[in-house]
């Protein structure tokens, strides 16, 4: 496959990923402020929480806002890269550079999702009220990564699409665990994240005694079986370095990115919420997070690098007398 193909697969993987995740966070968000007084310390925070995760900026640098610049920042800004309007504009611009090898009905889905969120405006989201808009986006997204899996050839293309999927999603689960501030936090705080993660439910089955914080973090770093948990992401994101390179999984790594991963997995495959306790659950956050990020721009390194061309030197030209 062409280097820049699979870079578009990829970005195209993660900016649907982007804009489903800031969707669910910008619903759960203000879903749950309608049930608390408008000044309260704990919707404040909320909201300062969704701008953190709708922008991938620190906790600590974000500013108390409400639900309008939130929703302004978090769903139209352009500038921010990662806005709803951006990161499905930044999709539908990868998904051109491969659509020849699109189907018919994932290119449908990117379309749509487009022209719908480039026809909004904050004024016609409030008036139709931003619950409705927001689950259209991520009902969409959700439409988007289900149609790749079941119309495209699982090939390399389909590969550099999980690549950008689990790493993204993963990624952003880690964020969110960041705008946690303590274990000590009420139980409510957990419930949003978990609402946040679309992990309320399957927590809620696989708990078998009273939830707890220890609990909810140890199902969104390690549940095996969770799709949207770090380790499942990680595991995912290297099978799938695998599958590209035809390498056995399990027999060692033929380049960076499958080292990266294999040891990003490693973390996750002997370890458990007692160790993330141990360490600090902010410092363990904080790690992984770069070793992600690493894994990712190893992936970059590995399969569309960006090469310089050399300048040929201008040579004087020479006067033909006559």
């Amino acid at each position: 496959m062409l280097s820049r193909h699979a870079e578009s697969f990829f970005w195209l993987a993660r900016n649907v990923e982007r804009a489903e995740t800031v969707a669910r966070v910008l619903d759960v968000t203000y879903t749950r402020s309608m049930d608390r007084f408008q000044h309260d310390v704990w919707a404040n925070r909320a909201w300062r929480t969704a701008l953190a995760i709708g922008t991938l900026a620190e906790p600590a640098n974000v500013d108390t806002c409400d639900a309008e610049s939130a929703f302004d920042r978090c769903i139209f800004d352009a500038t921010n890269l990662s806005s709803i309007a951006s990161t499905v504009s930044i999709a539908r611009t990868n998904a051109i550079n491969v659509r020849s090898e699109l189907s018919t009905e994932t290119w449908e889905n990117i379309n749509e999702l487009y022209l719908d969120v480039r026809a909004q405006t904050i004024e016609a989201v409030t008036r139709e009220g931003p619950a409705r808009f927001l689950r259209r986006v991520r009902d969409r997204c959700q439409a988007i990564e289900g149609v790749t899996d079941a119309t495209l050839l699982h090939v390399d293309g389909w590969n550099f699409l999980q690549l950008g999927r689990f790493a993204e999603r993963g990624y952003l689960a880690l964020r969110m665990l960041a705008t946690i501030e303590s274990l000590d936090d009420p139980w409510p705080e957990w419930q949003a994240l978990l609402e946040m993660a679309s992990a309320s439910m399957p927590f809620a089955r696989a708990s078998s005694h009273l939830p707890a914080s220890r609990e909810v973090v140890d199902f969104v770093l390690f549940d095996p079986t969770f799709p949207r948990s770090v380790g499942f992401c990680a595991n995912e994101v290297d099978a799938a370095l695998h599958r590209i390179s035809e390498t056995p999984q399990g027999r060692g790594y033929t380049n960076q990115a499958e080292k990266l991963a294999g040891r990003l997995c490693a973390e996750f495959n002997f370890a458990d919420v007692a160790d993330v306790l141990h360490e600090g659950l902010h410092p363990f956050v904080r790690r992984i997070r770069h070793e992600i990020e690493d894994v990712m721009g190893a992936i970059q390194g590995v399969y569309f690098p960006r090469i310089p061309v050399p300048n040929a030197p201008l040579l004087p030209v020479e006067v033909v007398s006559a």
